[in-house]
């Protein structure tokens, strides 16, 4: 999928992807690009074929219906109550099927000069600026706990097998506590939201390459070119924002 919108201050334009991957047999992630609210999201579902895949579609769903707002706190608030209900949707089920049926969800929203992360989970969202790509989400899981206490180092938190153990998911908890992270765009600020799917496959100096030397098409066809060149034995998805000061 591509998209193009507009506010006052920027123009952005957009394209996602989302594949099985080469293991699986079912797609349990979900992408989502809305350019004309200013909104774009990756969902990676967890609990299993029509658990996960139920999980990231609410989300997507839900999301889709979110309208351009005239002030930034309106479109926060509007996605964050609808990232809600589907948690407490998800987790009624879960009560009442006795299995998991949850998901990641990242969200990245533009308004004006600024741009919002919101997110629960370990689907990312990642800045690449002038070159220099840098992560602005943090992963709710066990293993990056481990990395913040200092048990693990960063090499060891990527291999170490805490780090499919999720801590924060829609749908997980009767109650869910969103992150939320406001960041000033820049012009040609490019942005990657995806799941642990693409992360885990491409390493990040090959991300910040192919992010920084790419429009949002061509970083797509690249990222999932090169996913699907290894083992990519989990779903992978993506979507690539660009800004560009109008």
């Amino acid at each position: 999928m591509s998209g193009q919108s507009a506010t006052t201050a920027f123009t952005w334009r957009s394209a996602s992807f989302t594949s099985q991957g080469n293991v699986r047999g079912h797609n349990e992630d979900a992408v989502l690009e809305l350019p004309a609210a200013g909104l774009w999201a990756v969902a990676d579902g967890m609990g299993g074929h029509n658990a996960g895949d139920v999980a990231s579609r609410m989300i997507v769903e839900a999301l889709c219906e979110v309208p351009r707002r005239e002030r930034l706190s309106e479109l926060v608030d509007d996605a964050e109550d609808r990232v809600q209900l589907v948690n407490e949707r998800l987790y009624r089920k879960s009560l009442a099927e006795g299995g998991l049926c949850g998901s990641t969800v990242a969200v990245l929203l533009a308004f004006d000069g600024y741009c919002l992360s919101l997110w629960a989970g370990d689907s990312r969202i990642y800045r690449s600026r002038a070159g220099t790509l840098s992560c602005v989400t943090r992963d709710h899981s066990e293993a990056q706990a481990m990395l913040e206490e200092g048990i693990l180092d960063a090499a060891e938190a990527g291999r170490h097998s805490a780090q499919n153990i999720i801590t924060r998911a829609v749908g997980g908890a009767e109650a869910l506590y969103l992150d939320l992270e406001l960041r000033r765009l820049e012009h040609r600020d490019r942005y990657l939201i995806c799941s642990d799917g693409l992360y885990k496959e491409v390493a990040e100096d090959r991300l910040r390459a192919l992010l920084a030397a790419n429009d949002p098409e061509g970083a797509c066809r690249s990222l999932l070119r090169e996913a699907l060149a290894g083992v990519c034995n989990d779903n992978v998805s993506a979507v690539v924002i660009e800004f560009s000061r109008t």
